[in-house]
């Protein structure tokens, strides 16, 4: 019995797949823009998953987290460089939540402690620096599988990579700052003539779609053009946004989530969001690397996923 169900279960997925298959066709012959964008898409998809993307995900989720540490507190530094007080007040935390969703508070609290604990240039900044550079080495690592020169090196055009890497912590620092230093200073708002309450949701999705673009400009291995990276990063950003809705309506409707995790619920969901936030990010980098392909003509795509 259980086996003419499973025999009728797989006639019948079987005869859905083709007649699906069928139809695709048809529409891609009239339609032949919608149906370089699909099989584009598919490309993708087929890449990403070939890549083994979701793992690459959860390894720089994991080292994401043990530069934030470091990271945060050379941030929280350089706004009390800039702000003075402002940058241990409320305006300053609110920006930082918009921008890092689901961070946990006493982790704020205790990074900007030790922030003021941090004395002028000297040896502290750079081994804050230094620890920057961890997450930064396995996204250099995730770009080049990605990109499909991590192993085959003589596909490389780009030299210097540790100093690359550096210049992406320095200026990632930097530019952070200087923006959340305008928001909270109000510099921005008057400026503009809208209130802090509704520059935010415009000017942080696109600060995203500057950082990404940068990243997946100038950090891969090989010479990436502009509009490149910044198709890639638009969807990174984009999807990324809708991730964010959405993972805070998961949260505000499981009850279970807190009662599972207690005291950790603010921990888990931060790494939940970090590693969805890593996937979205790596799979902007394959539509980069996609782009890159078909219009250079760099390498070429694996047999496997040449099929239809």
């Amino acid at each position: 019995m259980l086996e003419a169900v499973r025999v009728r279960t797989e006639t019948l997925l079987h005869w859905v797949s083709n007649r699906a298959e069928a139809l695709w066709r048809l529409l891609a012959q009239r339609f032949p823009r919608l149906g370089e964008v699909g099989h584009f898409t598919w490309e993708v998809f087929k890449k990403y998953n070939h890549d083994d993307c979701f793992s690459y995900a959860a390894s720089l989720s994991f080292w994401l987290i043990v530069s934030l540490v470091p990271m945060s507190t050379l941030l929280f530094k350089l706004l009390g460089l800039l702000l003075g007080s402002k940058a241990h007040g409320k305006a300053l935390v609110m920006v930082l939540f918009n921008v890092f969703p689901y961070l946990p508070v006493e982790f704020v609290r205790d990074t900007i402690q030790n922030s003021q604990k941090i004395g002028a240039m000297g040896f502290s900044w750079a081994v804050l620096m230094l620890g920057g550079l961890w997450c930064v080495n396995q996204l250099d690592t995730s770009l080049a599988h990605v990109f499909g020169i991590r192993i085959r090196k003589q596909r490389q055009t780009r030299r210097f990579h540790l100093v690359r890497r550096g210049i992406l912590v320095v200026g990632a620092v930097l530019l952070l700052a200087i923006f959340m230093a305008l928001l909270t200073g109000s510099f921005l708002g008057n400026l503009l003539g809208f209130p802090k309450t509704l520059l935010l949701p415009v000017l942080t999705p696109l600060l995203g779609l500057l950082v990404v673009t940068l990243i997946l400009q100038h950090l891969p291995r090989c010479h990436v053009r502009f509009r490149h990276a910044f198709l890639g990063a638009l969807v990174s950003t984009s999807l990324w946004w809708i991730a964010k809705r959405f993972f805070a309506v998961y949260l505000s409707h499981t009850l279970t989530f807190g009662i599972m995790y207690g005291s950790l619920s603010s921990i888990i969901a931060a790494l939940l969001f970090l590693y969805y936030s890593c996937a979205i990010f790596l799979l902007g980098a394959e539509i980069t690397a996609a782009f890159y392909r078909h219009e250079t003509g760099a390498f070429q795509i694996p047999p496997e996923l040449r099929k239809a």
